[in-house]
């Protein structure tokens, strides 16, 4: 099995490929080169492996929410590919993918969870999920919530989040707020390893198929042009 996975939801972009049994990874840092520099550091890592899309046998892709430009760069990447070549893509939500990373973190066998992904301004990107294995040991994402943008204060007081394991990319951020509600608080974003590990083993993958007129992108939030045309 031969896997590309991309992300570019947030300032430092990854390409992975899992060839076989071993993953093999890029990463850029700089938000704003990511339109110049995603498509050559793919380029690289299939050239590393001596492959090209042609030898890869799906492909997978964080939708969002998460940095507006970011998102459209990588999923009009990674549909062209799949257009031109007739792949399919793996793609979940930077929210359920939180989930997924924290729940196999926590070593249980079911667990709530509250995603965060930093939206600034002390608003958050959030979503509960109830996650847990199956008798086959895949794991299975439930929605409480849908995906929401609301502050972080409002996330804290209009939810039910009694047993509640916190994780996300601010949690550090908002860690004197959050510590008081759980124990168990996670400060991550997940890899495109993590990406393509949770399509190998999670329960229900033919739901998060896509192709490349099927694929949209999860913004949660309207553009900054949108909200200041208002």
């Amino acid at each position: 099995m031969k896997i590309l996975g991309i992300d570019t939801t947030t300032k430092s972009a990854s390409c992975t490929i899992l060839n076989d049994d071993k993953y093999y990874t890029k990463n850029i840092t700089n938000e704003i080169t990511h339109s110049e520099k995603l498509l050559p550091i793919i380029h690289e890592t299939l050239k590393e492996n001596k492959l090209t899309l042609d030898d890869i046998n799906i492909m997978a892709a964080i939708n969002g929410p998460g940095s507006f430009t970011g998102i459209r760069i990588g999923l009009a990447t990674i549909k062209a590919f799949a257009q031109v070549k007739d792949i399919d893509i793996f793609s979940i939500s930077s929210i359920d993918l939180i989930s997924y990373v924290a729940f196999k973190k926590l070593n249980v066998d079911k667990a709530r969870i509250l995603s965060l992904i930093d939206a600034r301004n002390n608003r958050v990107y959030y979503s509960i999920n109830t996650v847990y294995k199956n008798e086959e040991g895949k794991i299975i994402i439930e929605k409480e919530t849908e995906v929401g943008n609301d502050l972080i204060d409002d996330v804290i007081s209009t939810n039910n989040l009694e047993n509640i394991t916190i994780a996300g990319n601010c949690v550090d951020i908002f860690k004197d707020k959050l510590s008081s509600i759980s124990n168990t608080l996670y400060d991550l974003y997940p890899t495109t390893e993590e990406l393509i590990d949770c399509y190998l083993n999670i329960n229900n993958p033919k739901d998060y198929i896509y192709n490349a007129y099927s694929l949209d992108a999860l913004y949660a939030r309207p553009s900054q042009a949108e909200r200041m045309s208002k």
